[in-house]
Protein backbone atom coordinates (compact mmCIF):
# COMPACT_ATOMS: atom_id res chain seq x y z
CA UNK A 1 0.00 0.00 0.00
CA UNK A 2 2.80 2.37 0.86
CA UNK A 3 4.47 1.51 -2.83
CA UNK A 4 1.76 2.62 -4.36
CA UNK A 5 0.90 6.25 -2.73
CA UNK A 6 5.22 6.80 -3.84
CA UNK A 7 4.12 6.08 -7.15
CA UNK A 8 1.02 7.90 -7.22
CA UNK A 9 2.88 10.72 -6.09
CA UNK A 10 6.13 10.43 -8.64
CA UNK A 11 3.38 10.01 -11.58
CA UNK A 12 1.74 13.41 -10.49
CA UNK A 13 4.70 15.37 -10.06
CA UNK A 14 6.17 13.76 -13.41
CA UNK A 15 2.65 15.06 -15.10
CA UNK A 16 2.64 18.34 -13.33
CA UNK A 17 6.46 19.20 -14.41
CA UNK A 18 5.35 17.97 -18.09
CA UNK A 19 2.66 20.55 -17.52
CA UNK A 20 4.50 23.12 -16.33
CA UNK A 21 6.80 22.89 -19.40
CA UNK A 22 4.00 23.13 -22.03
CA UNK A 23 2.92 26.40 -20.25
CA UNK A 24 3.36 29.38 -22.37
CA UNK A 25 2.84 32.95 -21.58
CA UNK A 26 -0.06 35.19 -22.93
CA UNK A 27 0.70 38.62 -23.15
CA UNK A 28 -1.11 40.87 -20.95
CA UNK A 29 -3.87 42.92 -22.04
CA UNK A 30 -4.62 46.43 -19.39
CA UNK A 31 -8.31 47.18 -19.00
CA UNK A 32 -9.43 50.44 -18.43
CA UNK A 33 -10.42 50.78 -14.28
CA UNK A 34 -13.03 53.33 -13.33
CA UNK A 35 -14.11 54.07 -9.89
CA UNK A 36 -17.13 56.98 -10.29
CA UNK A 37 -20.17 57.76 -8.54
CA UNK A 38 -22.54 60.93 -8.15
CA UNK A 39 -24.95 61.18 -5.07
CA UNK A 40 -28.13 63.34 -4.41
CA UNK A 41 -27.09 67.12 -4.29
CA UNK A 42 -23.81 66.88 -5.51
CA UNK A 43 -21.67 66.57 -8.85
CA UNK A 44 -20.31 63.00 -10.13
CA UNK A 45 -16.53 61.90 -9.66
CA UNK A 46 -14.82 59.55 -11.69
CA UNK A 47 -11.29 58.20 -11.22
CA UNK A 48 -9.54 56.48 -14.03
CA UNK A 49 -6.46 53.78 -14.76
CA UNK A 50 -5.39 50.80 -16.46
CA UNK A 51 -4.93 47.80 -14.63
CA UNK A 52 -1.88 45.97 -14.01
CA UNK A 53 -0.50 42.51 -13.91
CA UNK A 54 -0.01 40.48 -11.00
CA UNK A 55 3.84 40.77 -11.05
CA UNK A 56 3.66 44.91 -11.17
CA UNK A 57 5.35 46.44 -8.83
CA UNK A 58 3.46 48.14 -6.52
CA UNK A 59 5.43 51.40 -5.62
CA UNK A 60 4.08 54.80 -6.05
CA UNK A 61 6.06 55.66 -9.14
CA UNK A 62 4.60 52.58 -11.13
CA UNK A 63 1.46 53.42 -9.75
CA UNK A 64 1.13 56.84 -10.99
CA UNK A 65 2.06 55.23 -14.57
CA UNK A 66 -1.29 53.44 -14.51
CA UNK A 67 -3.07 56.70 -14.17
CA UNK A 68 -5.56 57.77 -17.46
CA UNK A 69 -5.54 61.87 -17.51
CA UNK A 70 -6.18 62.17 -20.95
CA UNK A 71 -10.04 60.44 -21.77
CA UNK A 72 -12.96 62.00 -22.79
CA UNK A 73 -15.80 61.83 -19.69
CA UNK A 74 -19.29 62.25 -19.79
CA UNK A 75 -22.34 61.65 -17.94
CA UNK A 76 -25.62 62.43 -18.78
CA UNK A 77 -29.16 62.00 -17.11
CA UNK A 78 -30.83 61.89 -20.19
CA UNK A 79 -32.02 65.29 -20.55
CA UNK A 80 -28.35 66.88 -20.13
CA UNK A 81 -24.79 65.86 -20.51
CA UNK A 82 -21.87 67.21 -18.84
CA UNK A 83 -18.37 66.78 -19.50
CA UNK A 84 -16.20 66.23 -16.89
CA UNK A 85 -12.85 68.29 -16.18
CA UNK A 86 -9.83 66.62 -14.84
CA UNK A 87 -8.59 67.82 -11.84
CA UNK A 88 -6.10 67.14 -8.76
CA UNK A 89 -6.77 65.86 -5.47
CA UNK A 90 -4.25 65.07 -3.14
CA UNK A 91 -6.73 63.54 -0.70
CA UNK A 92 -6.45 60.94 -3.62
CA UNK A 93 -3.81 58.57 -4.38
CA UNK A 94 -3.23 58.92 -7.70
CA UNK A 95 -4.88 62.34 -6.96
CA UNK A 96 -6.18 62.72 -10.81
CA UNK A 97 -9.87 63.19 -10.64
CA UNK A 98 -12.65 64.04 -13.40
CA UNK A 99 -15.39 66.53 -11.37
CA UNK A 100 -18.95 67.31 -12.58
CA UNK A 101 -19.43 71.09 -12.14
CA UNK A 102 -23.15 71.63 -13.05
CA UNK A 103 -24.72 68.19 -13.29
CA UNK A 104 -26.10 66.75 -9.63
CA UNK A 105 -27.33 63.90 -8.23
CA UNK A 106 -31.04 63.67 -7.87
CA UNK A 107 -33.23 60.62 -6.01
CA UNK A 108 -34.49 58.55 -8.98
CA UNK A 109 -32.50 59.57 -11.61
CA UNK A 110 -30.36 57.28 -14.06
CA UNK A 111 -27.07 58.55 -15.17
CA UNK A 112 -25.61 57.30 -17.90
CA UNK A 113 -21.59 57.38 -17.98
CA UNK A 114 -19.21 57.36 -20.71
CA UNK A 115 -15.50 57.37 -21.70
CA UNK A 116 -13.75 57.84 -24.58
CA UNK A 117 -10.37 56.72 -24.65
CA UNK A 118 -7.36 55.39 -26.76
CA UNK A 119 -10.13 54.51 -29.49
CA UNK A 120 -12.41 52.57 -27.00
CA UNK A 121 -15.84 53.84 -25.34
CA UNK A 122 -16.64 52.22 -22.21
CA UNK A 123 -19.64 52.90 -20.41
CA UNK A 124 -22.23 52.46 -17.29
CA UNK A 125 -25.15 53.35 -16.14
CA UNK A 126 -26.84 53.29 -12.59
CA UNK A 127 -29.69 55.41 -10.24
CA UNK A 128 -30.07 57.05 -7.27
CA UNK A 129 -32.58 55.71 -4.60
CA UNK A 130 -34.49 57.12 -2.31
CA UNK A 131 -32.04 58.17 0.79
CA UNK A 132 -33.74 56.47 4.03
CA UNK A 133 -32.11 58.51 7.43
CA UNK A 134 -31.43 57.48 10.73
CA UNK A 135 -32.78 57.59 13.49
CA UNK A 136 -29.49 57.87 15.81
CA UNK A 137 -26.24 56.96 15.91
CA UNK A 138 -23.76 57.52 18.62
CA UNK A 139 -20.44 56.11 20.12
CA UNK A 140 -20.12 52.94 22.48
CA UNK A 141 -17.43 52.05 24.67
CA UNK A 142 -17.29 48.82 26.97
CA UNK A 143 -16.09 50.02 30.19
CA UNK A 144 -15.47 54.52 30.90
CA UNK A 145 -11.77 53.73 30.96
CA UNK A 146 -11.35 52.21 27.22
CA UNK A 147 -9.57 54.32 24.89
CA UNK A 148 -11.80 52.16 21.66
CA UNK A 149 -15.06 51.97 21.17
CA UNK A 150 -17.67 51.17 18.20
CA UNK A 151 -20.51 52.98 16.76
CA UNK A 152 -23.63 52.01 16.69
CA UNK A 153 -26.44 52.53 14.48
CA UNK A 154 -30.56 52.82 14.56
CA UNK A 155 -32.72 53.11 11.35
CA UNK A 156 -36.17 52.10 10.53
CA UNK A 157 -35.85 50.09 6.93
CA UNK A 158 -38.22 51.81 4.48
CA UNK A 159 -36.22 51.50 1.59
CA UNK A 160 -36.26 48.35 -0.96
CA UNK A 161 -32.71 48.56 -2.46
CA UNK A 162 -29.31 47.87 -0.93
CA UNK A 163 -27.60 49.67 2.25
CA UNK A 164 -23.89 50.79 2.82
CA UNK A 165 -22.32 52.73 5.70
CA UNK A 166 -18.72 54.13 5.06
CA UNK A 167 -16.96 56.47 7.58
CA UNK A 168 -13.91 59.21 7.86
CA UNK A 169 -12.00 59.85 10.87
CA UNK A 170 -10.93 63.56 10.50
CA UNK A 171 -7.83 64.43 10.71
CA UNK A 172 -6.58 61.05 9.82
CA UNK A 173 -8.59 60.08 6.87
CA UNK A 174 -9.05 61.40 3.58
CA UNK A 175 -11.47 59.19 2.34
CA UNK A 176 -14.86 57.73 2.55
CA UNK A 177 -14.53 53.64 3.53
CA UNK A 178 -17.00 51.65 3.42
CA UNK A 179 -17.12 49.73 6.87
CA UNK A 180 -16.73 45.93 7.19
CA UNK A 181 -19.88 43.79 6.67
CA UNK A 182 -21.53 47.38 5.66
CA UNK A 183 -23.16 46.11 2.88
CA UNK A 184 -26.61 44.78 3.00
CA UNK A 185 -29.88 44.35 1.16
CA UNK A 186 -33.06 46.33 2.65
CA UNK A 187 -34.72 42.39 1.52
CA UNK A 188 -32.98 41.12 4.17
CA UNK A 189 -34.48 42.80 6.89
CA UNK A 190 -38.43 43.40 7.65
CA UNK A 191 -40.05 46.08 6.39
CA UNK A 192 -40.50 49.10 8.29
CA UNK A 193 -38.66 47.28 10.97
CA UNK A 194 -36.27 49.30 13.29
CA UNK A 195 -32.94 47.76 13.00
CA UNK A 196 -29.94 48.88 15.02
CA UNK A 197 -26.29 47.17 13.75
CA UNK A 198 -22.57 48.12 15.59
CA UNK A 199 -20.15 49.72 12.79
CA UNK A 200 -17.04 47.77 12.43
CA UNK A 201 -14.18 50.03 10.94
CA UNK A 202 -13.37 49.26 7.41
CA UNK A 203 -10.08 48.45 5.95
CA UNK A 204 -7.51 51.65 5.20
CA UNK A 205 -5.27 51.15 2.01
CA UNK A 206 -3.83 54.66 1.88
CA UNK A 207 -2.63 56.84 3.69
CA UNK A 208 -1.04 53.94 5.46
CA UNK A 209 -2.49 50.15 5.65
CA UNK A 210 -4.69 49.69 8.32
CA UNK A 211 -6.81 47.22 9.61
CA UNK A 212 -8.64 47.68 13.22
CA UNK A 213 -12.25 47.44 13.60
CA UNK A 214 -12.69 49.81 16.36
CA UNK A 215 -12.71 53.60 16.15
CA UNK A 216 -10.50 55.56 19.01
CA UNK A 217 -11.89 58.03 21.75
CA UNK A 218 -11.76 61.47 20.97
CA UNK A 219 -12.04 61.56 17.51
CA UNK A 220 -14.44 63.42 15.12
CA UNK A 221 -16.60 60.65 12.77
CA UNK A 222 -18.28 61.36 9.54
CA UNK A 223 -20.81 58.21 8.93
CA UNK A 224 -22.51 58.65 5.24
CA UNK A 225 -25.31 56.22 5.93
CA UNK A 226 -26.40 55.73 1.89
CA UNK A 227 -28.21 53.07 -0.32
CA UNK A 228 -27.52 52.18 -3.40
CA UNK A 229 -28.76 49.84 -6.74
CA UNK A 230 -27.69 46.26 -6.38
CA UNK A 231 -24.39 46.38 -8.78
CA UNK A 232 -23.00 49.21 -5.81
CA UNK A 233 -23.94 46.19 -3.77
CA UNK A 234 -22.45 43.63 -5.82
CA UNK A 235 -19.04 45.41 -6.27
CA UNK A 236 -18.61 46.15 -2.47
CA UNK A 237 -19.34 43.02 -1.18
CA UNK A 238 -17.03 41.36 -3.64
CA UNK A 239 -14.18 44.15 -2.96
CA UNK A 240 -14.79 43.47 1.16
CA UNK A 241 -14.12 39.37 0.37
CA UNK A 242 -11.23 39.87 -1.71
CA UNK A 243 -9.56 42.31 1.43
CA UNK A 244 -10.98 39.48 3.81
CA UNK A 245 -9.45 36.56 1.89
CA UNK A 246 -6.03 38.48 1.14
CA UNK A 247 -5.04 38.21 4.50
CA UNK A 248 -5.88 34.06 4.71
CA UNK A 249 -3.26 32.09 3.38
CA UNK A 250 -5.60 29.46 3.02
CA UNK A 251 -8.02 30.91 0.53
CA UNK A 252 -6.23 33.62 -1.14
CA UNK A 253 -7.75 36.40 -3.33
CA UNK A 254 -8.06 35.02 -6.60
CA UNK A 255 -11.27 36.35 -8.50
CA UNK A 256 -12.37 39.75 -10.45
CA UNK A 257 -14.66 42.39 -8.51
CA UNK A 258 -18.09 41.99 -9.53
CA UNK A 259 -18.11 45.19 -12.04
CA UNK A 260 -21.20 47.02 -13.92
CA UNK A 261 -18.35 48.50 -16.71
CA UNK A 262 -18.99 47.94 -20.05
CA UNK A 263 -15.72 47.78 -22.24
CA UNK A 264 -13.98 47.88 -18.78
CA UNK A 265 -13.71 47.23 -14.96
CA UNK A 266 -14.77 48.50 -11.66
CA UNK A 267 -17.77 50.59 -10.53
CA UNK A 268 -20.14 53.64 -11.50
CA UNK A 269 -22.73 54.01 -8.65
CA UNK A 270 -25.42 56.16 -7.12
CA UNK A 271 -25.96 56.63 -3.85
CA UNK A 272 -28.83 58.04 -1.57
CA UNK A 273 -27.08 59.65 0.90
CA UNK A 274 -26.97 61.19 4.67
CA UNK A 275 -24.20 62.26 6.39
CA UNK A 276 -23.47 62.61 10.83
CA UNK A 277 -20.80 63.80 12.56
CA UNK A 278 -19.76 61.60 15.27
CA UNK A 279 -17.69 62.70 18.74
CA UNK A 280 -15.98 59.35 20.14
CA UNK A 281 -16.34 60.43 23.46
Amino acid sequence: MKRYFYILGITLLLVSCAEENAVQFIEYTPKVAVEGWIENGFPAVVLLSRTAPFDHPLDTTALMKQIITSAKVSVSDGEQTEILTLGVNYDYMPPYIYYGQTLRGETGKTYTLKIEYNNQVISAETYIPEPVPLDSCWFVKTSPSDTTGYIHVRWKNTSDAYYQIATKVAQKETVYTPCLYGNFSAAQLTVDAIVEIQINKGPMLFPKIQFNTYFSAGETVYLKFRTQPKAGYDFWTSWQNEILNAQNPIFPAHTNLISNIQGGTGLWCGYGTYTYQIETQ
